[in-house]
């Protein structure tokens, strides 16, 4: 499971993920390399055979998310070795 910063992580349609005006070519290789680097770690993971999920900081504001959690990975969901 992965917890992601909307800001930091570029979490795309979202309030929270606004690029800085100021040094603007730094933060844009920035995030960008987050980002690349979410997938790549993403990509390693499922070749191992293992599934990700991803928690983003804006859904921890809104009422019901853990209910909404809960749902998303609750035991119908998960296979067990």
């Amino acid at each position: 499971m992965f917890v992601h910063g909307c800001f930091w992580h570029s979490h795309e349609g979202c309030r929270f993920a606004t690029k800085p005006r100021t040094r603007a070519d730094f933060w844009e290789a920035k995030l960008q390399r987050n980002i690349e680097r979410d997938r790549e770690n993403v990509s390693a993971l499922s070749a191992l055979g293992w599934q990700t999920y991803t928690v983003w900081e804006c859904s921890l504001k809104e009422e019901g998310w853990l209910q909404k959690l809960v749902a998303d990975l609750g035991p119908s969901k998960t296979r067990r070795g």
